[in-house]
């Protein structure tokens, strides 16, 4: 695989039309509701790789989530054609361009050619782009074009990058409150088993 970092300055200005913009408000929409019903990980992470896939109008799109061991990382889900020859694929952090993007925390464009770590792709354009918090890197997103197909245009990059930004941090969002939660439904359950105290006369 051959590609090459797309800092956001490099784009260029936003020229995507209003139907792009409304594309992604629309998924992110959809995730923030998601987010609010209290949909769990799994569920989420799933939505966020079929709007992406979506956005972008391409065959497939997934997204790799690091391993307990800290150097691989793991296709989870994926979403579109071929997705099942991917899912649980595991490559290793410093030999994949899944790998640079995540550590580097930067948007990836390249064309799969000959890479062993990713042999289960078609050889068609994608493009990596990290699920960034702002604090740390959860994980990768990716989209995969038809083989043959150009590369991405930079504003569609632009959209997905955006959309990225926005879908790490609703996951952490999720996650935090979820987490929060957890005490509060303990001690629900703690109160619930109690027996009722005795009336006093």
């Amino acid at each position: 695989m051959t590609g090459h970092d797309l800092p956001v300055s490099a784009w260029g200005p936003d020229e995507s039309g209003s139907a792009e913009n409304d594309r992604r408000l629309t998924a992110s929409f959809d995730l923030m509701t998601a987010v609010l019903d209290g949909a769990a990980l799994p569920r989420l992470l799933i939505l966020v790789a079929e709007r992406a896939r979506a956005m972008a109008g391409v065959p497939l799109a997934f997204i790799a989530l690091p391993d307990e061991d800290g150097h691989t990382l793991r296709i989870d889900v994926a979403v579109g054609a071929g997705s099942d020859r991917i899912r649980g694929l595991t490559v290793r952090r410093g030999r994949s361009m899944l790998g640079r993007a995540f550590g580097s925390r930067r948007a990836l464009s390249a064309r799969i050619v000959a890479d062993q770590t990713l042999s289960a792709l078609p050889a068609g354009p994608i493009l990596i782009l990290p699920l960034d918090t702002g604090e740390a890197t959860r994980a990768v997103l990716a989209v995969l074009g038809q083989p043959g197909a150009q590369p991405f245009s930079p504003a569609t990059a632009r959209q997905l990058l955006l959309f990225a930004d926005t879908s790490a941090r609703l996951v952490q969002l999720a996650e935090d409150r979820r987490a929060t939660a957890q005490p509060d439904r303990a001690a629900a359950q703690i109160i619930a088993l109690r027996p009722p105290r005795p009336t006093q006369m």
